[in-house]
């Protein structure tokens, strides 16, 4: 059986151990609603899958087609991070800093 989009919602949700009320409270909708888009009732809109994309440390990409690109959720939640912040300098700051921290884990 293929998965669904709803199917990996739920995957990820329960991996998470987070219950279809606390996400839905998250996203400001109701329990019903998460259940209706795990079992595939009712379409969900672009910007909602995304949101909850960010709350399961996931993309919307896994989540629609299954395209987790070899990242594990660590990766995947420092990407988003990164991608949130505002602030230019902060961020490549930010990146800098990962990248001697990775070059510190290299050398030991």
């Amino acid at each position: 059986m293929e998965k669904t989009v709803g199917m990996r919602i739920r995957e990820c949700r329960v991996k998470m151990g987070i219950t279809q009320e606390e996400l839905a409270e998250t996203i400001y909708t109701k329990k019903c609603t998460i259940s209706a888009y795990e079992t595939g009732k009712i379409d969900i809109k672009v910007s909602v899958l995304k949101d909850i994309a960010r709350i399961l440390n996931t993309t919307a990409g896994y989540l629609m087609d299954g395209d987790e690109m070899g990242f594990d959720a660590d990766v995947m939640q420092l990407a988003m991070m990164l991608q949130e912040m505002k602030d230019k300098d902060v961020r490549n700051v930010a990146i800098e800093q990962v990248k001697i921290l990775a070059k510190l884990n290299k050398d030991a």
